[in-house]
């Protein structure tokens, strides 16, 4: 049982304390409760407790992190794309705390899955080129990475032709590129789950407004500066938005609607952070709003103006 901190829940927007049993959240309410159910409940001093992070997109290129990096840096799952092999080795060192969600390379045969040892199969990957190359959409889950406009358009052209397929098997797109203006529209009617990078230059609150399905892949090594990126950037979300594709979303992406909340009966995937101040942050066309009202019922995130250190995160111990 933790208290004495802030606790992200849309069970309770107030909530300042959080138990857990056998792996699960079991608990989110008031300190007074918390201390009632557990008087060697651990005080917080003040601290935030979220979901881990999300890395939706993380590929095996040789400059990837590394399972202890990335939960170092406060990520709780990654979905891992590249050779099977990279696959094992990388799930084989990474700490217990870490899932890890695998998409093989399959090549031209999307049909033969590789094994990638110990990580949880997602489903494969592939390259829009050798997408754009099978004679029929596969009956299973493929996650397809695209680097340039041109390819873009075209696997947004054939997932029209494949479309009931493509979404009855949770079929994905990692885009490797500034998404143009001209794509929003088909991104959204597509109905594919979208992971891409924050930190470019994106048409984000765009993206949203057409319905698409987003997570992020990182290049920073502070998952919140990218979060910070698609909130303070020239189409920015609002930070609840951009946390939720952190976590919520990425969940969803892989199949796991339930995932990325701290709620009872959830997956007790915590982390814990220092920050300056928590604050409710609304998207706005002209200037980035943030307010400390509490009368406004949103669980608050930590301020992510360029004046402000970003969380830093301390073990729950």
């Amino acid at each position: 049982m933790y208290f004495g901190g802030d606790v992200y829940s849309s069970a309770d927007p107030f909530a300042t304390a959080l138990g857990t049993t056998d792996g699960r959240v079991s608990f989110i309410g008031s300190d007074e409760a918390a201390l009632a159910l557990d008087p060697a409940a651990l005080d917080l001093g003040g601290d935030f407790l979220t979901p881990g992070f999300v890395h939706a997109g993380l590929v095996l290129d040789g400059q990837a992190p590394t399972g202890a990096e990335l939960t170092d840096r406060g990520f709780s799952h990654v979905h891992v794309l590249g050779p099977a092999e990279a696959i094992s080795t990388f799930a084989a060192a990474a700490p217990a705390g870490l899932e890890v969600i695998a998409y093989p390379e399959a090549g031209a045969r999307a049909d033969a899955l590789p094994d990638p040892g110990t990580a949880v199969v997602g489903g494969v990957s592939l390259s829009a080129e050798d997408f754009l190359g099978l004679d029929a959409a596969p009956a299973e889950t493929l996650y397809v990475r695209v680097s340039s406009t041109p390819a873009l358009r075209s696997v947004l052209d054939r997932l029209r032709d494949c479309a009931a397929v493509a979404q009855r098997h949770g079929y994905r797109l990692l885009l490797d590129l500034d998404v143009a203006a001209d794509d929003v529209e088909a991104l959204g009617r597509s109905g594919i789950a979208i992971t891409l990078d924050p930190d470019r230059p994106q048409p984000l609150a765009r993206l949203l407004s057409a319905g698409t399905q987003l997570s992020w892949t990182y290049s920073q090594s502070s998952p919140w500066a990218s979060v910070r990126s698609a909130v303070l950037g020239e189409d920015g979300i609002s930070a609840r938005a951009a946390f939720n594709a952190a976590t919520r979303f990425a969940h969803r992406a892989a199949g796991n609607p339930e995932g990325g909340v701290l709620v009872p009966g959830a997956r007790a995937d915590i982390m814990r952070w220092q920050v300056e101040r928590l604050v409710v942050q609304v998207s706005d066309p002209r200037v980035a709003a943030w307010s400390t009202d509490p009368r406004s019922g949103t669980p608050g995130l930590p301020e992510l103006s360029d004046t402000v250190p970003l969380p830093t995160r301390v073990g729950l111990d």
